[in-house]
């Protein structure tokens, strides 16, 4: 399953592997990619995995992460 997720706060490629790596301590997340100029994260998993938990993970930075609006 992969879903694509809006990323607000990221300004640099530190930010970039800080949103990266916080997200892949999630449980059921396999694999994540950031793209910083499109302020967006790709998570892969094998199953359904909670917005919440995702947010959770980001919750003592300065980035927050939403569903990615459609149109």
């Amino acid at each position: 399953m992969k879903k694509t997720y809006s990323i607000e706060g990221m300004s640099c490629n530190g930010c970039r592997g800080h949103v990266k790596k916080s997200l892949l301590n999630v449980t059921g997340v396999a694999d994540v990619s950031v793209d910083l100029e499109d302020a967006e994260a790709t998570v892969e998993s094998q199953y359904e995995v909670p917005l919440e938990n995702l947010q959770e993970a980001l919750q003592n930075s300065q980035y927050s992460i939403q569903p990615q609006k459609v149109g």
